[in-house]
């Protein structure tokens, strides 16, 4: 097999694919990830058994497979639970590891994306916090400890590719290992934060550390991590080429759509966005925006196109992020840090040469009431709306533990579907606000809120004793 059928199989894993490594197969049934024109990690068969492939090419594989290979085999020599390293092979062009696979396993990102219930939780950040200390005491930093990182079998931890992973031989020091204990707890759910601090200081006032975590600073920490996080993946990888998602670009149109999703009826749908909602159901249609509800392949979600209104007004749009771009953006953000909003998957924007001209945005399709229609009307209990009330003020703290302002915060911005309250209309929000900045902001967001009610009320009087605690939090 070729680089170039390897990586052609990647993009498109639907059969099994047979490899030869020195006269022993190979076979390749799942691609898991992959880095185009660098790496591929997939699920195969060999010898008879289960494994995972680890495939390294490019002008450094060399390197990187060294690398791995040497700090797998550290990690075992040290007892630090990770999955055997079967065999390697190298040549020219490329190298692979093998992998031990662990049946009934999953990330713990798979995992937490099940909604474990809090004791569950507690059990396993638990362990993984114990497997990330016990790496620091030998001398094994985790530059960079994803959550797809670790394996997660019953109760037991497993860490995972070592490539992020740099040995020193010297034991970390105490603020260097809490530092990079908040690079994992930052990749968290913001809705978790208070129960992974208990974990964390139970743990930490049990360890070999010198150092106890005071909670104020570690919120600090965290939220450090997480605008490090934004910068490295939000702002960078979203609007290009990666594993997460597709990007197509001419001098007339720019495309990219998260790759899980992007099927091709997807593909085929999006080439005319705007047949696709004039023949879908209108749920606005404005001077600055056209929302409809669409139907792909059986699936509904919603198209919202920005429209351009004066030409004058193309020319200055026109070298600026498009709105559907900030949405875009946004919307993942608020995805990354566990914020509920509704999903994002697709943006496109129309181009002439270099400047930017409508926009669309396609996302999640939620059928629920907006936060109005829960208190305008007598369709809701006296007990409903109390109950929604303490849910929307859950996901206002959500948005200040964050240090986010929404930008256009109406009672018609905000979702009720049963699960919880969400977010949408994104492309006002900032998240990169000094303290000054986004009280400022915030604030501006809470008065927003305030008058989005009707004139009956001055203000709504389910929220205004909790939107005072909101600002004094």
């Amino acid at each position: 097999m070729t680089l170039e059928q390897l990586e052609s199989w990647a993009k498109n894993a639907d059969d099994n694919c047979h490899v030869k490594l020195n006269g022993a197969a190979l076979l390749l049934e799942e691609s898991l990830r992959h880095l185009p024109r660098k790496r591929l990690t997939c699920r195969a068969k060999w010898q008879g058994q289960a494994v995972i492939a680890k495939f390294f090419y490019g002008s450094q594989f060399l390197k990187h497979l060294t690398q791995e290979e040497s700090v797998l085999n550290a990690l075992i020599d040290a007892n630090i639970k990770t999955p055997n390293l079967l065999h390697v092979h190298q040549q020219d062009d490329f190298g692979v590891l093998i992998i031990e696979f662990k049946p009934e396993s999953t990330t713990l990102l798979n995992w937490l994306n099940d909604a474990p219930v809090e004791p569950v939780f507690e059990s396993i950040l638990s362990n993984v916090t114990n497997v990330m200390l016990a790496c620091h005491k030998l001398g094994f930093e985790i530059r960079d400890p994803h959550l797809d990182n670790f394996l997660v079998q019953h109760n037991e931890v497993f860490i995972i590719d070592a490539g992020d992973i740099n040995s020193t031989g010297v034991c970390l020091g105490d603020m260097q290992s809490i530092k990079n204990l908040a690079l994992l707890y930052a990749q968290l759910p913001v809705v978790l934060d208070a129960v992974a601090f208990q974990v964390l200081d139970k743990i930490i006032n049990g360890s070999s550390l010198n150092s106890s975590i005071n909670k104020e600073y570690w919120q600090t920490l965290v939220l450090e991590q997480r605008r490090w996080r934004q910068k490295k993946f939000i702002d960078k990888k979203v609007f290009r080429e990666c594993s997460a998602f597709i990007c197509e670009q001419s001098n007339s149109k720019f495309l990219v759509a998260k790759r899980i999703a992007y099927t091709p009826e997807m593909e085929q749908a999006l080439q005319e966005p705007d047949a696709l909602i004039e023949n879908g159901h209108l749920l606005k249609d404005g001077n600055t925006a056209t929302v409809a509800r669409v139907e792909i392949n059986g699936q509904y979600y919603v198209l919202k196109r920005y429209n351009i209104k004066k030409p004058i007004h193309s020319i200055i749009r026109g070298f600026k992020w498009s709105r559907a771009a900030v949405s875009w953006r946004n919307g993942l953000l608020l995805e990354m840090l566990g914020i509920p909003t509704a999903k994002s998957y697709a943006l496109i924007e129309e181009r002439w040469g270099g400047l930017r001209r409508r926009s669309y945005l396609l996302s999640e399709y939620i059928d629920a009431p907006q936060a109005w229609d829960i208190y305008e009307g007598d369709s809701y209990s006296e007990q409903d709306k109390i109950e929604w009330a303490e849910k929307i003020y859950g996901l206002f703290m959500l948005l200040k533990q964050s240090q986010i302002s929404h930008g256009d915060l109406k009672a018609q911005n905000i979702l009720c579907p049963p699960n919880g309250a969400l977010f949408i209309d994104l492309d006002g929000m900032k998240s990169k606000q000094s303290p000054k900045g986004f009280n400022r902001q915030f604030n501006k967001d809470i008065n927003r809120f305030h008058i989005s009610w009707p004139e009956k009320w001055k203000f709504n009087p389910y929220f205004f004793d909790r939107l005072t605690k909101v600002n004094k939090a």
